[in-house]
């Protein structure tokens, strides 16, 4: 289990992590909970919670409504407490310091800044959007796409530097237009170059010199589709060719393309070409 994590019981529902970053939608009776946040920490309450109770660095516990939308953050080391009593849905984020560190440097200049919670039962609308979309991906039949889980991190780690830290007194210049010739020649070419690999949009943005929003919003500009669908094209694309051109394994070839498995390459190419890996060797016609 991740050290980000290692607070919350696995059984409180699905999670994705990727080192820097986590997230887990939870589904659970009335319960408390009381740790020091191993990383920071953003919850997001999908359904309301009557008399829910919580305490940050504070012996004090205020007892409130948390309305569905409710946002709570608790900064990396932070002393936290919470009870409730009446069942609840939310999403958990997990952030290391370093990546909102890192974050705050490339959005805003910042090499350091303070994380502000907002008040108890404050509601979040933008970041109860992001939270669902988040949620869809953990609880969808098919395998979570890293990279499209990656990219709503990002842009959720953005929201709350904009919005609850001291990171943006000044607001990032407007980045315009698409990726320059240039940084769309690196990072395609590095995309092709690692399709086997987890890719990452920070390291996607680190390729383009550019901060990891400002690069979602270029690539969507340049391509016309996010990262995430980009790079799914192209690995069924290149899963496709091997499957008809050579002889070598279902397995090899999904672990050759970047999918998690065997299974991963056949919901996939199912659901985007109407068709199994093993039909398309069988009947090349089926592309």
């Amino acid at each position: 289990m991740s050290d980000l994590l290692k607070s919350i019981p696995v059984d409180w529902g699905p999670r994705f992590e990727c080192g820097s970053a986590a997230a887990t939608f939870t589904r659970v009776d009335p319960d408390t909970i009381e740790f020091e946040a191993p990383a920071h920490m953003a919850l997001v309450m999908f359904t309301p919670q009557p008399g829910r109770v919580t305490a940050l660095q504070s012996d004090r516990r205020a007892n409130f409504l948390a309305p569905a939308g409710t946002l709570e953050i608790v900064p990396a080391t932070a002393e936290f407490y919470a009870s409730w009593t009446t069942p609840k849905e939310n999403l958990l984020v997990a952030l290391q310091p370093r990546r909102l560190k890192a974050l705050a440097q490339e959005e805003f200049g910042r090499k350091s800044f303070e994380l502000r919670p907002p008040r108890t039962g404050f509601i979040d609308r933008k970041a109860l959007m992001i939270a669902d979309m988040i949620r869809d991906e953990l609880t969808s039949p098919e395998p979570a796409n890293p990279v499209y889980l990656d990219s709503l991190l990002t842009v959720f780690s953005t929201h709350l530097l904009r919005h609850y830290s001291s990171a943006a007194k000044q607001p990032a210049p407007p980045h315009r237009g698409g990726l320059s010739t240039r940084s769309w020649r690196d990072v395609s070419d590095f995309i092709d170059a690692n399709l086997m690999s987890d890719l990452r949009i920070e390291t996607l943005a680190r390729v383009a010199e550019l901060s990891p929003s400002h690069f979602l919003r270029a690539f969507r500009q340049t391509v016309g589709q996010p990262p995430h669908r980009y790079i799914l094209e192209l690995r069924i694309k290149k899963a496709e060719q091997l499957i008809l051109l050579t002889d070598r394994s279902l397995v090899e070839i999904a672990a050759a393309c970047g999918f998690s498995s065997h299974s991963h390459l056949s919901s996939t190419m199912k659901r985007l070409r109407h068709t199994s890996p093993s039909e398309l060797r069988r009947d090349p016609e089926k592309r």
